[in-house]
């Protein structure tokens, strides 16, 4: 699967609405009599919530497609409320199928509903982790403009292509300050579905929990999802990593610890890697057995990286952790950090971070063989600001200070 654009993965697809979702097209400009058509499917799927909610609401009312000929809007017949934790580990919600002219694409835009409802209906919201109050969600430009993807897709006369929209919600629900307000800034990615495939694995049942990323060899993470626990109290634990693109040399599958802003993550556990993890088209790579699950690392060393974030231009952040392994980079945590919404902010980081060192294993069909690094890691903590600014700190108590002005997203974004 290739990724067709960016902007500012047991394996299982949820259909619940499927014959309700065709959509209406009406051509908002250009296209005409003759023109041959072809048919673009849609689904939704997400990465997993993070930052202290428990759920996150989003109601879709429409999608639009800008391309050579022109702008057609596609409406729902009925807005799609979706509680996006739903969607991780493969899940998928199908929005529909839709006919437009053959040719070429160049961006999605997606719309929501507006937040019409009061103290309990709200069409976008979040819900807080121990919380049962419904906060709601602002959701800047979602009704008008809509939140685009930027890229490139074709749709073939008389052909199809399958589209799924990954909406990391993780990244894209940013606290506003100290306000109780949540702000939706979205981190989203097109996929060709017809261009990808997946990794799965099992782990021991104690690892449900474990946060697992798919990244690169740089340590910028592609897809992100959480071990869930087995049906019965002694199954193992199980992930999967979907969509991914087609990629023969592989990704760095990193298994680590939820990083809580304080505390001690649990389960505790050390980063686990297995490198060089193929991916083939319309296949899945798998990862140990259920009679014989990746092995975890118990540990009880940890340690506490803190520090202040300094903005000098209106942005938010995107913190990482993240440590040498041979001749990669992997990230073994990340968080949204600080907001600022004008002049200089200065502001607190914290995360609580295991200081084994990781097991590791080189991709193989067969068993695969994990050996723990000798030394203890050296851990960086890189942030990213969405106005186009990096900096780290080797230190565990360290300061960043972030400046610029550019409109760019965060280096992170895949």
């Amino acid at each position: 699967m290739k990724i067709i654009s960016k902007t500012l993965m047991r394996p299982r697809t949820l259909l619940p609405l499927a014959a309700a979702l065709a959509f209406g097209l009406s051509a908002c400009g250009g296209g005409g009599g003759g023109v041959s058509s072809g048919t673009a499917n849609f689904a939704l799927t997400d990465a997993p919530v993070c930052n202290g909610l428990q759920n996150v609401f989003v109601t879709v009312t429409a999608i639009e497609l800008i391309g050579q000929s022109g702008t057609y809007s596609l409406t729902l017949p009925k807005p799609v409320q979706v509680n996006l934790t739903t969607l991780t580990n493969g899940a998928k919600l199908f929005l529909g199928s839709i006919s437009v002219p053959a040719g070429t694409y160049q961006q999605l835009r997606l719309i929501l509903a507006a937040n019409t409802g009061n103290g309990g209906s709200y069409a976008n919201y979040v819900v807080p982790t121990g919380s049962t109050t419904q906060v709601p969600l602002t959701t800047p430009s979602a009704q008008q403009s809509g939140y685009k993807i930027n890229g490139q897709f074709t749709v073939a006369a008389n052909g199809q292509v399958n589209l799924t929209i990954d909406f990391n919600a993780c990244r894209s629900v940013v606290m506003a300050g100290k306000s109780g307000q949540y702000i939706l800034k979205p981190v989203l990615n097109l996929v060709d579905d017809e261009q990808s495939g997946s990794i799965t694995g099992y782990l021991p049942t104690a690892a449900a929990g474990a946060v697992v990323m798919a990244e690169d060899n740089q340590g910028h993470i592609v897809k992100t999802t959480v071990a869930a626990a087995g049906a019965a109290s002694t199954d193992p634990s199980t992930f999967t990593l979907a969509p991914l693109p087609a990629n023969s040399t592989g990704y760095n599958v990193v298994i680590a610890p939820p990083a809580p802003s304080s505390g001690t993550p649990s389960p505790n556990i050390a980063p686990n890697v297995v490198l060089s993890v193929p991916v083939t088209v319309g296949q899945v790579t798998t990862l140990g057995s259920s009679s014989s699950p990746l092995p975890t690392i118990t540990s009880t060393q940890d340690a506490t990286y803190s520090g202040t974030i300094t903005l000098e231009q209106e942005a938010d952040t995107l913190i990482v952790a993240q440590e040498s392994l041979n001749s990669v980079t992997i990230s073994i945590a990340q968080t949204n950090g600080v907001e600022s919404t004008s002049s200089t902010t200065t502001k607190s980081y914290a995360m609580v971070l295991p200081t084994v060192a990781p097991n590791v294993a080189s991709y193989t069909s067969g068993a695969l063989k994990f050996t723990q690094s000798s030394t203890a890691p050296a851990i960086t903590i890189q942030a990213y600001a969405s106005d186009g600014e990096s900096g780290n700190t080797t230190a565990a108590n360290g300061p960043i200070r972030l400046s610029g002005s550019s409109d760019t997203t965060f280096e992170m974004n895949h």
